[in-house]
């Protein structure tokens, strides 16, 4: 029997038959039946229904010389019957033919090719590995395909094809090329395996045909780096898609698209495997939780659309009763269906309770993409972050960036496991508004029950932290209560003129979840703009704290508290708000770790007045003491403690903080320490304890001391004061002596003064106490200077003391410098008397002695 191949051509009627098989089964067909089988010959083509082939089609046939022998055999054979030949020739190598409605594409690119390809919008591109020179000529317009061009690089061919719609194209291999086609009846390929090995992802074909080829390339659209996977089987569809630390695997028609972000990101072939992981100095583990996890957007499988409150109830009501019901085969699947219908009503305790419950009896089950989802709703309604993988998980579409952002409002970022350090938290916040915002709109379509509970946190977050671009969302959505609120604390931020009115009207509004906010937000721009005193503030706050807890705004409005107090010099205040804090929130401790170092440092350098705050603030300093573990800090404390029990009169106390303060190593100021430690122990009479402390400084001149750390002029004149007291005190004047001989300064001359008047050398006395009134004012008569009782009674004392020893050149000098100062006040007299001034001039009196 003679093959006939037009018989062929017209049994190849549809797509899937040219693609299932690389050669199509010949059928034998006896030469007087030809007539029925042949095209006809207006079409001119050799090409199943609905194809247009680029460049030449045989390959989808038999070889292209037994196909012209077997044509003129049939053409014979028709003559021989009479039937005149309505077979035509098959188009020549280089030439395409254009038929209306075409679904599909032929790419002569050469046996086993590896390819990979993806779709943006509707632009196909497809990198086939090698050089090939393709003929795109007359191909637009065909069919769906609007444009078709090829380049050809330096080991790919990169192939770009515009749909004109939104059916999905499919890519097969096919004889010597591969088809692309858009055909409604064509199976997709079958879907890559994915895995993992170590801390790396692994996608391997489900049809081995050769090896994986790897190729870098840059995205066309977005100019993202890119690396591609080729192979001849297996795509990503959307729910596998993966999303991670400087990487996101795309869905792909065929083979793997990898955009990578990071340099140390590498796409490997092995063992006819991809693997994809990380390399160089730099690396970093891609899949630090070791475990696969499901990031794309199959987490978006949950329903949560709309339904009156009627319906919520009742689908809660039958969901539970089927969980009761359920076999133990179905639990884990009615229980997600109970979790699904408490999350459309917003139920978060019921939500919680019954996701721990489910995982607790079958913990495999959390693999499962509903479950996690359930979990990032159950997290986010009941404000507890849970796992730090839920706050990565799901991919690219807006619901995925709205849960993901909705997470990482929960979950600090030092806290998020695999994601890479965004900086600043200033930056990290805004990273998670602009998430948040890319899936606002979703809310839309939620049930209104999850939808109250998710718009006043959404839609906050975006107003206080969100980027300009992040911040137009909240007009995409209708005016309400909610988004009102939003927009005043943007207006807030922003300093807008009309933020206080917005503010203030809002503050009266009934509901518990938007008043308490708007009046927090008020009094933080009172504060700022200093509208009001800070401790006006800070007891405003103090009042609303109850309402702030049920709005979830405790935390941010007791940290308002704090700074109001300390702006307003309340130490005492704001160190009982920190404690406070401290019992309520053990855990999140850091958050109010500056305004206690602030509050700490404040308090070491004043002493309050009062014995009960004291006692408050000696209390909050030794907590502090106890969890401080910086040596800068706990110096500060044990400064603080001791001005505070100086203050109290408790010497022991001070002593032993002093002791402390100098061996916890910070030594800056360790000369001002010894010098009121010996001061301290020189008024508790241990006279051998503070000749010790002041051991340490070298003998001899007092400026010897300057050596010594944080050592000033002034301070070495107080060590030669402490030694000259610690002397007297020890009967020891001619070394109290010996330490003032040198010191100018008026305590050494009125302690040598002392020390000379007790003993009764009155000359030694006024030689003491005569540079003292240098300072003085004094110019004869004309003088309108007046001296203060201070410098009277120093005048007065030099003048008893140059009349007792009869110094009448002291008391004339006395006479002629303060003799118009002194008269008229209530000295004048006295001063008269010693100095023998006045209209007689009469002698000075002896003072006696």
């Amino acid at each position: 029997m003679k093959r006939a191949f037009l018989a062929t051509a017209l049994t190849l009627s549809l797509l899937e038959t040219a693609v299932a098989a690389p050669a199509p089964k010949v059928v034998s067909a006896k030469p007087e039946k030809v007539d029925a089988g042949p095209a006809k010959a207006a079409d001119e083509k050799l090409l199943p229904a609905g194809w247009a082939f680029l460049n030449d089609p045989s390959p989808l046939f038999p070889h292209p010389e037994k196909a012209v022998q077997e044509k003129r055999v049939s053409a014979g054979a028709a003559s021989v019957t009479g039937t005149p030949s309505q077979a035509t020739t098959a188009p020549t190598y280089g030439t395409s033919v254009q038929v209306p409605g075409a679904t599909g594409l032929w790419l002569p690119l050469g046996e086993l090719t590896p390819v990979a390809a993806f779709r943006n919008g509707q632009n196909i591109v497809l990198v086939a590995a090698g050089r090939h020179v393709l003929d795109t000529a007359g191909l637009a317009g065909i069919g769906p395909f609007r444009s078709v061009s090829s380049r050809i690089l330096s080991d790919v061919t990169v192939i770009a094809v515009t749909l004109s719609d939104e059916r999905d194209p499919v890519l097969r291999p096919v004889g010597a090329g591969w088809t692309l086609s858009v055909a409604t009846d064509v199976k997709p390929q079958a879907d890559m395996l994915l895995g993992q090995d170590a801390n790396a992802l692994t996608f391997m074909p489900p049809v081995a045909e050769g090896l994986p080829q790897v190729v870098a390339l840059d995205d066309p659209d977005s100019g993202r780096r890119l690396l591609l996977g080729m192979t001849r089987s297996g795509r990503i569809q959307q729910p596998m898609r993966r999303l991670g630390t400087g990487f996101a695997v795309r869905s792909s028609l065929i083979g793997v698209v990898v955009a990578a972000d990071s340099d140390t990101i590498e796409l490997r072939q092995a063992g006819g495997k991809l693997i994809l992981d990380t390399m160089g100095p730099d690396s970093f583990p891609l899949m630090a939780s070791n475990r696969l996890q499901p990031y794309g957007s199959s987490l978006s499988g949950v329903s949560l659309g709309t339904g009156t409150p009627e319906e919520l109830r009742e689908a809660l009501r039958r969901s539970v009763a089927s969980a009761a019901m359920a076999s133990s085969g179905d639990r884990f699947g009615a229980r997600m269906r109970v979790a699904q219908a408490a999350a459309r009503a917003g139920n978060g305790p019921l939500l919680g309770e019954v996701m721990d419950v489910a995982l607790q009896d079958w913990p495999e089950g959390v693999e499962k993409p509903e479950a996690r989802r359930l979990q990032q709703i159950s997290a986010v309604l009941n404000a507890r972050p849970g796992s730090s993988s839920l706050a990565e998980d799901g991919g690219s579409t807006p619901e995925d960036q709205l849960w993901r952002g909705m997470m990482r409002m929960l979950l600090p970022s030092s806290r998020r496991v695999g994601q890479s350090a965004s900086g600043s938290p200033e930056s990290d916040r805004l990273q998670t508004a602009d998430l948040i915002a890319t899936g606002l709109p979703v809310l839309q379509a939620y049930a209104a029950p999850l939808k109250e509970r998710l718009l006043p946190l959404a839609a906050q977050w975006i107003a206080r932290y969100g980027s300009d671009g992040a911040t137009k969302v909240l007009d995409q959505f209708p005016d309400g209560p909610q988004v009102a609120l939003a927009k005043a604390l943007l207006a807030a931020r922003r300093n807008a003129p009309d933020a206080e009115a917005k503010l203030s009207v809002l503050a009266h509004d009934p509901s518990p979840l938007i008043w308490p906010v708007a009046r927090e937000a008020s009094l933080r721009l009172a504060l700022e703009k200093k509208t009001l005193p800070p401790q006006a503030v800070a007891d405003q706050v103090d009042g609303i704290l109850p309402a702030l807890r049920v709005a979830e705004r405790e935390k941010d409005g007791r940290l308002l508290q704090i700074k109001a107090l300390m702006e307003g010099g309340n130490l005492e205040g704001a160190a009982a708000a920190v404690q406070e804090w401290g019992r309520l929130y053990p855990d999140d401790a850091a958050r109010v770790a500056v305004q206690e170092t602030d509050i700490i440092r404040q308090m070491a350098r004043s002493a309050s007045s009062g014995a009960r705050q004291n006692m408050n603030e000696v209390a909050f300093l030794k907590d502090a003491l106890l969890k401080a573990s910086d040596s800068a800090l706990r110096g500060d404390i044990l400064d603080g403690l001791a001005r505070r029990y100086e203050a109290l009169g408790l010497p022991d106390q001070e002593r032993e903080a002093l002791r402390d303060l100098l061996a916890s190593g910070s030594n800056a100021q360790e000369m001002n320490v010894r010098i009121r430690l010996a001061t301290l122990e020189l008024n508790m009479g241990d006279l051998k304890a503070a000749r010790q402390d002041l051991g340490v400084f070298a003998e001899g001149s007092p400026d010897a001391a300057l050596a010594l750390p944080g050592g000033s002029s002034s301070q070495s004149v107080e060590v030669a004061l402490l030694k000259a007291r610690i002397a007297l005190a020890d009967r020891r004047p001619e070394e109290a002596v010996s330490e003032l001989a040198t010191i100018r300064d008026p305590r050494a001359w009125t302690l040598r003064a002392q020390m000379a008047e007790k003993a009764g050398d009155w000359p030694h006395a006024v030689e003491a106490l005569v540079p003292m009134l240098e300072s003085l004012p004094g110019a004869g008569g004309a003088s309108k200077e007046t001296l203060s009782p201070e410098q009277q009674a120093l005048v007065l004392r030099i003048g008893g003391d140059a009349s007792r020893a009869q110094d009448q050149q002291t008391l004339k000098n006395l006479q002629s410098r303060f003799g118009a100062l002194m008269n008229g006040t209530p000295s004048g007299g006295v001063f008269r008397l010693l100095t023998g001034g006045g209209e007689d001039a009469a002698p000075p009196v002896s003072a006696g002695g």
